[in-house]
């Protein structure tokens, strides 16, 4: 079968993507690689599983070739009116500040004690007989009061477990992968897709 490919125009979230599945073990390639960008249709505010399986589809029968597709958030209860879903477009709201520096102020009030956070992640695999597979995973833990680490990008650098003292960016990623929701998905995933081809 043709290499799996990523079905997103974020190039952090694609070599991101591609570390947390290599790690288990399945290879995969930025679709740009081999053909021009295309523009994902506009995403649902709902789901994090449909938009997972409609970039990935979308793709897929674009290229006819076998595509991963993804879509995350993050969710605190302390702005429980904001984000999850429809994280991305919340925190472009405002352009002048990184989306770490947005959430930083929206919870500047926010008493440490309250400032718990999950981060989930939906991947869908669409092999080339079209069959879909699909993983979730997600992490909790804190908003920290500022950016730490220098081994991620994104939300890792703000987001704390308490159990262990550190940021998610100030992990390795051989201790980092198995924690964060993007890797904890890619770990089911790959099973699956390893199962089916059994």
């Amino acid at each position: 079968m043709a290499a799996w490919l990523i079905a997103s125009n974020n190039k952090l979230k694609t070599l991101d993507l591609q570390k947390d599945l290599a790690f288990y073990g399945l290879k995969v390639e930025p679709y740009t690689e081999y053909f021009d960008n295309v523009n994902f249709p506009a995403e649902s505010v709902d789901s994090y599983r449909d938009n997972a399986v409609h970039k990935a589809t979308f793709l897929s029968n674009k290229v006819l070739r076998p595509v991963i597709g993804d879509d995350s958030g993050i969710e605190i209860p302390a702005l429980s009116d904001e984000l999850g879903v429809t994280t991305k477009r919340d925190l472009h709201k405002d352009a002048s500040l990184s989306d770490n520096q947005t959430l930083l102020s929206w919870l500047k009030d926010v008493p440490e004690d309250q400032r718990q956070a999950k981060m989930i992640a939906y991947l869908a695999a669409v092999d080339q007989s079209g069959q879909v597979l699909t993983a979730e995973g997600e992490i909790t833990g804190q908003i920290a009061l500022e950016e730490a680490g220098t081994y991620s990008t994104g939300f890792d650098k703000i987001f704390y477990l308490p159990e262990l003292g550190k940021t998610l960016a100030e992990l390795p990623d051989s201790q980092r992968i198995e924690l964060t929701h993007r890797g904890r998905a890619a770990k089911k995933l790959v099973e699956t897709i390893n199962g089916e081809k059994k």
